[in-house]
């Protein structure tokens, strides 16, 4: 097991949380374990160095989305930016994948534009309920008017797949309409964040 001063990526990311999050305490429950807490609400985090590629990663579980709503989602994604002086710590951020609620930071970033170039296609789409996550795939529910249908989302290193999923049952029209704008949205994202 690593002694606590080897989890400095860890505490790194509690201090600049707290530091964001007016009023927020943290407790330490373990070496590789903090919890922030923001009044009545918790953001837990916990580092893992047992995965198969050999980095470490850092899993917070933040239910009430105060990372999101601090617009804090940038600051960790290059978190390693705003290490000064401290190459040790630099190449241990660099190294750590931080996943927040079961997604990659990018790939939560990926899902906040799908569900923004919906948007601006067409007023008639609303997002459900997410389904699934997996660190670089997402399953949503969408509807579009009064219809449901699945839209699974892959962020892959080299381009991102949308891949909508209809019930047998769905309207051919706007299944049609449905597919050509997921379409249009996974050029528009791939062009955003692979320059594609």
């Amino acid at each position: 097991m690593k002694m606590a001063e080897e989890y400095t990526a860890l505490a790194y990311i509690v201090k600049t949380l707290t530091k964001a999050i007016a009023d927020s305490k943290v407790e330490q429950v373990s070496a590789s374990e903090y919890v922030v807490r923001d009044g009545n609400d918790a953001i837990f985090l916990k580092q893992d160095t047992s995965n198969s590629e050999g980095n470490d990663v850092i899993s917070i579980k933040d239910d009430r989305k105060i990372i999101f709503s601090e617009d804090l989602l940038e600051t960790l994604q290059d978190i390693e930016d705003s290490v000064k002086g401290n190459d040790a710590l630099k190449a241990s951020l660099a190294a750590t994948t931080i996943i927040i609620n079961g997604l990659d930071i990018e790939t939560d970033f990926v899902f906040q534009a799908v569900k923004d170039f919906l948007d601006q296609v067409s007023n008639s789409y609303e997002f459900v309920q997410t389904v699934e996550t997996e660190v670089t795939k997402i399953g949503a529910g969408f509807k579009f008017g009064k219809h449901i249908f699945r839209l699974n989302i892959t962020n892959d290193a080299e381009k991102i797949t949308l891949e909508p999923r209809f019930v047998a049952t769905f309207d051919a029209g706007i299944k049609k309409t449905v597919s050509d704008d997921i379409i249009k949205v996974q050029l528009a994202v791939n062009k955003m964040f692979k320059g594609a």
